[in-house]
């Protein structure tokens, strides 16, 4: 067994399709399609459940899942185990981020570089999804944290984690003191939202349609901070990550719940740019972040 069919395995069980899995890892259908069978062979399992609309992970398939991450997020870890018992890393890393994650992810890795990696130095973009794929292919940025963002093919490319989407509104509001609220009561709500393509913003949009309805959309507004302000100050409501309002919901500023029938997730993918050789600081900054889940920092 190679570590190369444990990652395009894994591309298949993020993607949902052997077709997206393809894509995320830079092969052929029929190539990814084919390590898979080979794989489940040498398993003896069927890892995947093959239907009209993808593939779905069968009950051996989500256990080889937590297995095959811990053993690729440990050979990730060896160059770096023995650079660091060798030498001292150092250089500049240049990151992008989503900025619904951009503040508990940088929290993980600054705590990290300053005490263990002092001389290394990040340089931050926060950015759209758009933005970020950009930069990557134009080679601007070392490392991108981003979610879907379409056809087009980046380096390195490898799932994350996925994170549920809420509704946000102000403190008290009794719309959002249940354990969920339906997406139908969602489209009848004034939305203060970022435009698109954002990534929350695609999604809740293909749900509208979906729904044959559409969306309420009261402000189109760029950035993150001012949205969770008008929020707070009655305008409105947002659709956001956890982790882009968790100091919010902790003070209790903002509230939220999650939305159901349906849920919706948001999927995290990082891409290691070839535009630049990789460097051992570059190298420790992917694996630091492959390492990461977002409740690290709740």
């Amino acid at each position: 067994m190679e570590l190369n069919d444990l990652k395009l395995f894994l591309s298949v069980a993020a993607g949902g399709s052997f077709s997206r899995g393809a894509q995320l890892s830079g092969v052929t259908q029929s190539a990814i399609s084919k390590r898979i069978l080979d794989l489940e062979l040498l398993l003896g399992q069927r890892l995947f459940v093959r239907h009209g609309r993808g593939a779905a992970l069968s009950e051996a398939g989500r256990l080889l899942v937590q297995h095959a991450e811990s053993l690729l997020r440990e050979a990730d870890a060896l160059p770096q185990i023995l650079r660091g018992a060798l030498a001292p890393l150092q250089g500049e890393v240049r990151l992008a981020v989503q900025a619904s994650i951009s503040w508990p992810l940088m929290q993980h890795l600054q705590a990290v570089l300053v005490t263990r990696h002092p001389d290394i130095r990040l340089q931050v973009v926060e950015a759209p999804t758009r933005q970020i794929v950009e930069l990557i292919q134009e080679g601007r940025v070392d490392v991108g944290v981003l979610s879907d963002w379409g056809p087009e093919k980046l380096p390195q490319t490898e799932a994350l984690f996925s994170s549920r989407l809420l509704l946000v509104g102000p403190p008290s509001d009794p719309l959002l003191a249940g354990r969920s609220i339906r997406f139908s009561r969602v489209l009848a709500l004034p939305l203060i939202v970022s435009p698109m393509p954002n990534g929350a913003r695609v999604l809740i949009e293909a749900a509208a349609r979906e729904a044959a309805g559409s969306l309420h959309v009261a402000m189109e507004m760029h950035s993150v901070h001012l949205i969770k302000k008008m929020v707070h100050a009655g305008w409105g409501y947002t659709v956001a990550l956890r982790e882009s309002v968790q100091e919010e919901l902790l003070s209790h500023s903002l509230a939220a719940c999650p939305i159901s029938l349906p849920a919706m997730s948001q999927r995290f993918y990082l891409s290691v740019g070839n535009r630049r050789k990789a460097s051992g600081a570059i190298g420790l900054v992917s694996g630091l972040i492959r390492q990461w889940r977002p409740d690290q920092s709740a």
